[in-house]
């Protein structure tokens, strides 16, 4: 499947390339790059160094720019916090405390104090453990796209290596 996307990749880059040298794109444009011919490559000689030096960058590298994460392993989340279940159940321990304390100060049922502020602490507990689950997942999403960048740029500089020992200048 990753052959048959460079293969494309490397088709448009070829079909793109074909017309005038102000609308190229090709592989350069896909990456973000504009690639000038400074020996006066003609459009065709451009379009198969950049499939070239894609091919090259992606071997030397490892990262294929389709994927920039395969063959990455992926880092354990640090699961090391208390489960929403245990959270709660403090949450209900701590407000069954506080109610039946409550009850107490007003002579009332402590019974039925501890009761509610079970229930509520349980429900504090529980939304806590959430807000801390989607902090990680936001934690671990801001890794992986800063670990995708890494390895973007780890390719993009493989090719603009390569394009540059071709007398080709890169910006």
């Amino acid at each position: 499947m990753k052959q048959v996307t460079a293969r494309l990749i490397l088709l448009t880059a070829s079909l793109l390339s074909v017309g005038s040298a102000s609308a190229q794109t090709g592989v350069s444009g896909s990456l973000g790059l504009v690639i000038y011919p400074s020996a006066g490559q003609a459009a065709d000689q451009q379009s198969k160094d950049e499939g070239e030096c894609f091919s090259w960058a992606r071997q030397s590298t490892g990262v294929d720019p389709a994927d920039p994460l395969a063959g990455v392993s992926a880092q354990p989340a640090s699961g090391g916090g208390p489960s929403s279940g245990a959270v709660a159940g403090a949450g209900a321990v701590g407000g069954a405390a506080r109610g039946a304390l409550l009850g107490e100060i007003a002579d009332e049922d402590a019974g039925e104090w501890a009761a509610a502020g079970a229930v509520v602490g349980a429900m504090r507990g529980a939304r806590r453990a959430e807000q801390a689950k989607a902090q990680q997942q936001a934690q671990a999403q801001a890794q992986t796209e800063a670990k995708k960048a890494e390895r973007m740029d780890l390719f993009k500089n493989a090719f603009e290596a390569c394009m540059q020992g071709r007398n080709y200048t890169v910006r």
